[in-house]
């Protein structure tokens, strides 16, 4: 089968190669793959900035069919329509497994990272890993279920967005577009989201159809002045980091207010961040770090699709098939897209 690989370390490496089928173990199920979404992890992992470890096919946002089952395997058949979580490899047994979060194990090897993903026709993995995917949400929504799990995880379960919070999201990417309909749907009063110019010809205005109050070019505007002015000088509840931007970064402990809340999901592909600590030890703000996916999480995420409480599909942009993956890294690179599904 066609599959697209990253077969060695260094920048670019990727290609599309002919590989066997996979072949599901016992505790194992074999997808067909019917929507895989490139991921920022994906284009970090080109420019060799993520860990990976090659040679590895790329993709862990997928979806798809049940195409074949392990001999251990209870309660899924073929036909069944699944997406899966990437926490592949967490061993179950250290400190963090045991304390629930599997996803965050040191012993994690996620698809597309550590194992094959799903940039390619068949992909195997864990049965303990799948969800249900309902007849009402479509493959090229689903794929996007993954980060929409993080974001879910990162805004809700871990950093207790309120109704009635203000927000400010930094990036108007992927991540940052997702966070911003999940805190619509959260129920705050006001959000924000940040940007640069070349977010005008798209994400701008993606960001505005989910409902954002105020888009802020930083390049156009002071952002620091244009959060606190509309919010009475105090700034905002939380601050949502989904850029990965040393300037966001520093530009979040003052748009925060006092005792607010900082959650930061953008990956940076730095080794150092500078930050301004002191501040935020002055303001007594809250920083949490946010990193992949809950259990829980995943079966929220899909409830709020399935009622249409969140409008994912207004992220896609593009839908392309898996042979012009080389066109979709380059759409998503120079900022022309905002999701771009692959089709196998």
């Amino acid at each position: 089968m066609k599959a697209v690989v990253k077969y060695g370390k260094g920048k670019g490496m990727i290609e599309m190669r002919d590989i066997p089928e996979p072949i599901p173990k016992d505790d194992e199920v074999l997808i067909e793959v019917k929507a895989v979404s490139v991921c920022g992890s994906d284009l970090h992992i080109y420019h060799d900035s993520h860990p990976y470890w090659p040679p590895v096919v790329l993709g862990h946002e997928f979806s798809g069919v049940i195409a074949g089952v392990g001999k251990d395997v209870e309660g899924w058949k073929v036909g069944d329509r699944v997406v899966s979580e990437t926490r592949t490899g967490s061993c179950g047994v250290c400190y963090t497994c045991q304390s629930g979060f599997p996803q965050v194990c040191e012993h994690k090897r996620a698809f597309g990272i550590g194992i094959n993903g799903a940039y390619a026709k068949y992909v195997t993995g864990p049965a303990r890993l799948l969800h249900h995917l309902p007849d009402s949400i479509s493959f090229e929504v689903a794929a996007m279920l993954e980060p929409i799990a993080v974001c879910v995880t990162s805004i809700i379960e871990r950093c207790h967005i309120k109704a009635g919070d203000s927000v400010v999201i930094t990036g108007p990417g992927p991540i940052g577009l997702i966070s911003l309909a999940i805190a619509r749907a959260a129920g705050v009063k006001f959000v924000a989201i940040t940007g640069t110019s070349a977010d005008k010809k798209i994400r701008f205005k993606i960001a505005e159809a989910l409902g954002a109050d105020m888009v802020i070019n930083a390049q156009e505007e002071d952002v620091i002045k244009t959060v606190l002015d509309a919010t009475e000088g105090r700034g905002v509840d939380m601050v949502i980091e989904t850029s990965g931007s040393d300037v966001a970064i520093s530009q979040a402990f003052e748009m925060v207010r006092r005792v607010g809340r900082i959650c930061a999901i953008g990956i940076s592909g730095k080794t150092t961040v500078s930050i301004p600590y002191d501040r935020g030890i002055f303001k007594g703000i809250s920083f949490d770090f946010c990193f992949s996916s809950s259990w829980t999480a995943w079966e929220r995420s899909i409830g709020l699709l399935s009622k249409g409480i969140l409008k994912a599909e207004k992220l896609i942009t593009h839908t392309l098939p898996l042979e012009k993956w080389e066109e979709a890294f380059y759409l998503l690179e120079r900022l022309e897209a905002a999701k771009v599904i692959l089709i196998p």
